[in-house]
């Protein structure tokens, strides 16, 4: 677990997961959420938000403007390349995070796994997509897909997490142009 320290940031992660607990095709969303996009950007402009390399360099646009963007990687060494900032572990990135209030890991896969499993994670930023079309074709290629590494249900039925949903007043997000449903959660893990 990393080290609490009075200016250490709250550790979040926010991801949108959709049927099947599908997260990505081929290193991207298989999906377009105006709505989503709209609530990414909400919750994280003025943090830091954290990448894994592949999920980072897969972004439309990078780096995320307003935000401290950290990728990490193994591979890497710790350093600043001036508009996002190189860091070898998710402790390594956390250390520059400090005097946050919170920060954002984002994922990919690996690195959502990861701070699951080493209980970093204080708060879960949830979209549950629901998108008939792309059930369909979940179900046609299965293994085409990156999904999320737990349940989601773990985080909304669950005695280790309490679930709240966020509803946004009529009129404030996107329409969507698709058959998506966008529902919003925040679940705060219970000590």
């Amino acid at each position: 677990m990393i080290e609490t320290r009075q200016n250490n940031p709250q550790i979040c992660a926010i991801v949108a997961v959709g049927p099947d607990n599908v997260i990505g095709l081929n290193g991207t969303m298989p999906w377009h959420s105006r709505a989503d996009f709209y609530h990414f950007k909400k919750m994280t402009v003025g943090f830091p938000v954290i990448f894994g390399k592949n999920t980072f360099f897969n972004l439309p646009k990078y780096p995320l403007p307003k935000r401290l963007n950290i990728v990490c990687s193994s591979s890497y060494k710790n350093e600043n390349m001036g508009d996002y900032v190189r860091a070898s572990s998710l402790e390594d990135a956390v250390k520059y995070c400090a005097g946050f209030e919170r920060l954002f890991v984002c994922g990919g896969g690996a690195l959502y796994k990861y701070s699951l499993e080493q209980d970093y994670i204080d708060t879960l930023y949830l979209t549950k997509l629901i998108a008939p079309e792309l059930s369909e074709q979940i179900a046609k290629n299965p293994t085409l897909y990156t999904r999320f590494p737990v349940d989601i249900t773990m985080f909304l039925n669950s005695d280790k997490w309490r679930a709240q949903q966020i509803v946004y007043p009529a009129g404030t997000l996107p329409q969507e142009n698709t058959d998506i449903i966008a529902q919003f959660f925040k679940c705060v893990r219970t000590r």
